[in-house]
């Protein structure tokens, strides 16, 4: 899979499965539960919530550890809003 490919596979995983998203990026970069709270700024229970599906966070927070977290650049970060931005309108006019 070419870079364009995998860049809209991570940013359409972000939206649909961002707690699975988390725990894959934490578990290749060997980072704790701990390791990723003391990067975005929470407690390591919060990551572990939202690992498992039993939080969802705000839109802001997830920026925060999609780009303090997982180091993701601008630019994909541009593209999980454009995307969450069109999925949102889609849903909204049918």
């Amino acid at each position: 899979m070419n870079n364009d490919g995998r860049k809209h596979e991570l940013v359409n995983q972000a939206i649909e499965d961002f707690g699975g998203l988390l725990q894959d990026y934490r578990r290749k970069y060997f980072l704790t539960l701990e390791d990723m709270a003391s990067l975005v700024g929470c407690s390591a229970s919060y990551i572990h919530r939202i690992e498992h599906g039993k939080r969802n966070p705000e839109i802001d927070f997830r920026i925060k550890v999609l780009t303090m977290g997982m180091n993701w650049s601008t630019e994909r970060v541009y593209l999980f809003l454009e995307e969450v931005i069109y999925r949102e309108q889609k849903r909204k006019a049918e």
